[in-house]
């Protein structure tokens, strides 16, 4: 996932600081580890475990260094960039051509994908054309 909109998540959200180790997309969940020596960032690694608390990656995609635009935004490694974590009601929309209105998802390293519900998943509540991004797929949080 590359793409990602934030349709309904509440201006209290909780908003985690996270740094990891490998390039990342937005789109993608976390499995937060150790504070880093700043106080603030989490360490964070791609998972889709739901027994590990997931986070959703969502830097902020403007950069000024390299001029990048949503569609090809990637947080560097080493830098840092920003996560929420979701609740039931959050709702949220991912650039996916397959994914079809009432499926369930799941998290995944990459992101929401198809599966059978346990824990943190969703539903797809709408496909939606985007003028930047083309077909997003409108995800409902459950928690």
């Amino acid at each position: 996932m590359k793409y990602l909109r934030l349709d309904k998540i509440k201006a209290t959200a909780h908003i985690e600081s996270i740094v990891a180790s490998e390039d990342l997309v937005n789109g993608q969940f976390l499995a937060l580890g150790a504070l880093q020596p700043d106080g603030e960032a989490r360490q964070a690694t791609p998972s889709g475990d739901v027994a590990e608390q997931l986070v959703l990656h969502a830097s902020v995609p403007l950069t000024y260094e390299d001029r990048s635009n949503e569609l090809d935004f990637v947080l560097k490694a080493g830098k840092t960039g920003r996560a929420f974590v979701l609740e039931t009601g959050d709702v949220i929309s991912i650039d996916d051509k397959t994914l079809a209105v009432g499926a369930k998802v799941i998290p995944s390293p990459t992101g929401f994908v198809e599966g059978v519900p346990a824990g943190l998943h969703g539903e797809v509540i709408a496909v939606e054309i985007d003028a930047i991004a083309g077909r997003l797929a409108v995800i409902r949080v459950s928690a």
